[in-house]
C-alpha cells in the first residue's frame, strides 16, 4: 500500500490549520524514520498519531530488550530476597540472579553502541530511573550473596557476582556521564536536528523539495498567502512545525521552554 504524500494532503485539504503544519512536516520525513519519530514527541498528539507508524519489528526488538535489560536486575534481586526469607541454605540463586543481569548488561552494551552512532539526549529523569533498576537491585543482589557466605559463593560460581558487580559499575559511570553530558544533542530539539544530520544530503534536499512544492500548491489553492509561504520554505529541515506552529506543539518540550531557563 502506497504511503500519502505531502501533495495529498495538501490537495484533500479544504482550509490549513496550525496543525497541518506539523502533520505536513511528518508526512515529508515519512521516509526518514527516525527524525519522524523524534519529531512525532514536539507534535500535537493527534496528529503524532495519525502520521507516525511506531510499531515495525525493529522497534518491537527494541523495546523488547529494553524491558528485559530494566526487569533482569529486579527479577534477579527479588530472587535472592525470596531465598534470603525462605530460611533454606539450598537453592542459592546466585547463578540465576548471574544470568539475568549478564542478560541486561550485554543489553546495556548494544544501547551504548547506538547511542555513540546516534546519539539522542535523554532526560534526568530517565537517566536516574534507569540507574536506579540497575544500581540499586544489584547491590541488593551483592550484599545478600556476601552475607550467605564464602561456600555458598564459590559452589554458585563466584563469577556471577562479578557480572552482578560490573553491572553496578558500569551504571555508576554512566549515570555520571550522563548527568555531566556536555557534548551531542541535549534536548529533544537537539535530537530532532541530530537525527537529520544523519540522513544523507541529497535525500533531505529531496524532503526539502517536496516540502517547499507542496507549500506552493497552498498558494495556489489559496489555503496560505505568499508571505505566510515565504517563512514556511524559508525554516530548516525539522523546524516547520516549530516555526509556524509552536502553540500547537506538543507539552512535551517546547524550545521556548529552554530559553526561559
Amino acid at each position: 500500500m502506497t504511503r500519502p504524500s505531502v501533495h495529498q494532503l495538501v490537495d484533500e485539504a479544504a482550509a490549513w490549520a496550525p496543525e497541518d503544519w506539523w502533520r505536513l512536516e511528518l508526512r515529508s520525513f515519512r521516509g526518514a524514520a527516525a527524525t519522524q519519530r523524534e519529531l512525532a514527541l514536539l507534535a500535537p498528539r493527534e496528529v503524532a498519531t495519525s502520521e507516525y507508524r511506531s510499531v515495525t519489528a525493529a522497534s518491537c526488538l527494541q523495546g523488547l530488550a529494553y524491558i528485559v535489560s530494566f526487569a533482569a536486575p529486579v527479577t534477579a534481586a527479588a530472587a535472592m530476597i525470596r531465598w534470603s526469607l525462605s530460611g533454606t541454605a539450598y537453592d542459592f540463586p546466585l547463578g540465576f540472579a548471574g544470568i539475568l543481569t549478564l542478560i541486561a548488561l550485554i543489553v546495556t552494551v548494544w544501547s551504548e553502541i547506538q547511542e555513540r552512532r546516534h546519539p539522542r539526549a535523554a532526560s534526568r529523569s530517565a537517566v536516574r530511573t534507569i540507574a536506579f533498576l540497575h544500581i540499586v537491585p544489584g547491590l541488593v543482589t551483592i550484599a545478600i550473596a556476601l552475607g550467605a557466605g564464602e561456600r555458598q559463593i564459590i559452589d554458585a560460581g563466584w563469577w556471577w557476582l562479578a557480572v552482578v558487580g560490573v553491572d553496578v559499575l558500569v551504571y555508576v559511570v554512566l549515570t555520571f556521564l550522563a548527568l555531566r553530558r556536555t557534548r551531542g544533542p541535549q534536548n529533544p530539539h537537539e535530537n530532532v536536528q541530530q537525527s537529520i544530520r544523519e540522513i544523507p544530503d541529497a535525500v533531505v534536499r529531496d524532503i526539502l523539495s517536496a516540502r517547499d512544492a507542496a507549500i506552493a500548491r497552498l498558494v495556489d489553492r489559496s489555503l496560505i498567502d505568499a508571505a505566510t509561504a515565504a517563512r514556511a520554505t524559508a525554516t530548516r529541515a525539522g523546524e516547520l512545525g516549530l516555526t509556524m506552529a509552536p502553540e500547537v506543539g506538543s507539552d512535551y518540550y517546547r524550545p521556548a521552554d529552554e530559553e526561559r531557563h
